[in-house]
């Protein structure tokens, strides 16, 4: 008689393994949650979102504070409230994938032409947060979402399970890894030999390619972090289709790490000079004061437009530091 997978009876049993899943996935969820609303916070408080590198930042933002929803919701035993987990993940962490390659392809245009992908930012929209829509309306079709685990995602009772799993997400994720990883790897060898060739012929252009790369640092780490949280998922998937029994230490790694997406991009955010200056309290106390105050501002000078007692001067009291 063919032995039952552990796995497969988590979403019925109260197994120490099974609950410690659950509990590192609602946890991990939860802490990506917090740090990710923070990180869209800070980005409106400093206006970081005049600028388009850090608008793509915000709208991974956004998409990984809702991704980590799913994680969050824990085990779930409604049928219905299942199939919503299970849409709820692939959707959202479908939206996560496709602004890391926004971030990527900017980031290489960028660094290739000194130009960005602004003019098609309604473009990217429309794709990020759509298309993920269609893609994970698939498995309603064969009424594949369902219990997968501790958790509720595509099941795997069926071989048409199994290849809506590799089509929609292990198989394109697998293939994002490499290209990724690609170009990554030739944005990095040719800003180093763009460097090296200025070096010998022009100081000033030297010191601007070296300056670009200083730039793009950051944003380079976006992608990368998105590879290093896909490798255990990939791992635990290519370990459960060479054995029969899960590996509790890999899907342990996969519940930790699946739901981290928004962890990361925060304490990448951070990392800046810029950064670790503004995120002290009493700066953001600052700024959240100057902020309020500009907001009563704007709001006296539409009140007195809208009576007619508008005036040429601006107040003394609407002049602040920051206008200097």
């Amino acid at each position: 008689m063919e032995e039952v997978d552990w796995l497969s009876n988590c979403s019925t049993s109260d197994d120490v393994k099974c609950t410690t899943l659950n509990v590192i996935r609602v946890l991990f969820g939860s802490l990506s949650f917090v740090l990710s609303l923070c990180m869209i916070f800070t980005i409106w408080l400093f206006k970081k979102y005049m600028f388009f590198s850090q608008r793509l930042i915000l709208y991974l933002g956004i998409a990984a504070l809702f991704d980590s929803i799913p994680y969050m919701m824990g085990n779930i035993d409604n049928i219905i409230g299942c199939k919503i987990q299970g849409y709820l993940m692939t959707y959202f962490d479908w939206t996560c994938v496709m602004w890391v390659c926004v971030i990527t392809a900017n980031m290489y245009r960028w660094v290739k032409e000194e130009v960005s992908f602004e003019s098609s930012e309604s473009l990217f929209h429309l794709i990020c947060w759509f298309l993920p829509a269609l893609i994970a309306g698939i498995p309603f079709k064969w009424q594949s979402y369902g219990h997968s685990g501790p958790w509720c995602w595509i099941k795997g009772d069926h071989q048409i399970d199994q290849i809506l799993r590799f089509v929609i997400w292990y198989g394109p994720v697998l293939a994002l890894v490499f290209i990724l990883t690609g170009f990554l790897i030739y944005l990095r060898v040719y800003t180093k030999r763009q460097n090296r060739a200025y070096a010998n012929f022009n100081p000033d252009e030297e010191s601007a390619k070296s300056s670009k790369w200083k730039e793009v640092r950051i944003l380079f780490m976006y992608p990368i972090v998105f590879i290093i949280i896909s490798i255990f998922p990939l791992l635990t998937r290519i370990q459960m289709a060479l054995s029969t029994q899960s590996s509790f230490p890999l899907v342990l790694l996969t519940s930790m790490s699946a739901p981290l997406l928004g962890t990361a991009n925060t304490l990448l955010f951070s990392c800046s000079q810029e950064m670790r200056q503004q995120i002290r309290p009493a700066f953001i106390w600052e700024e959240i004061k100057h902020r309020k105050h500009e907001t009563m501002s704007e709001t006296y000078h539409f009140a007195e437009e809208s009576t007619g007692n508008s005036t040429e001067r601006d107040s003394p009291r609407d002049i602040t530091p920051y206008d200097q």
